[in-house]
């Protein structure tokens, strides 16, 4: 029950014995930079409603936490799910396009991070194929893939709340600036876990 009055008189009328809810816990979420040749994609999705259009997209860094590249691309209708899937392929392909081949993926997607680990083939049919090749491509890589809250991922959260075109760019965009020097200078975020 949340600790409210009503929901304590809900439950004393129906005869259920009220057990408050726990406090709430904090965690620190840590956005942590790489060493050695090691290049991090952080990627998110998003869906516009269930099904919506969707989108994906992510940031590419070094161990000096320099932004090697950032894309954004459109996925047509779908759901939240296929945005993330469709993130981790697309950077798995750029990854390869530029030889990357030390990568690790950090995603807010803990199913995401699970089929990477798994290899399983068993994804929206659409991306079957796609998958399968990225699950191909992976074999030659070294590759860690981890879970991020999204309090750790805050360059991709500016990325999916601006309206910007499609595309690939090599460099560091204009509306990441800020945040990307934030994550160089304070690694550390809060995050409510009930």
């Amino acid at each position: 029950m949340s600790n409210t009055c009503s929901d304590l008189l809900i439950l004393i009328n129906i005869g259920v014995r009220p057990r408050a809810a726990p406090p709430p816990t904090f965690v620190n979420v840590y956005w942590w930079p790489l060493t050695n040749n090691w290049i991090k994609v952080n990627t998110d999705g998003s869906a516009s409603g269930a099904p919506g259009q969707i989108a994906a997209r992510g940031i590419f860094r070094d161990k000096f936490c320099s932004v090697k590249g950032c894309f954004h691309i459109k996925g047509g209708l779908g759901y939240a799910f296929e945005a993330e899937l469709l993130a981790v392929i697309t950077a798995v392909q750029i990854a390869h396009s530029r030889g990357w081949n030390y990568l690790w993926i950090e995603s807010d997607s803990t199913y995401i991070v699970r089929l990477l680990h798994s290899g399983y083939l068993a994804v929206p049919w659409r991306f079957a194929a796609l998958w399968s090749k990225v699950l191909d491509i992976i074999k030659g890589f070294h590759v860690h893939a981890t879970h991020i809250y999204r309090e750790g991922n805050k360059v991709d959260d500016i990325l999916a709340h601006n309206s910007m075109p499609e595309g690939w760019w090599p460099f560091e965009i204009d509306i990441i600036k800020d945040v990307v020097c934030l994550d160089i200078s304070t690694h550390s975020h809060l995050r409510r876990v009930d």
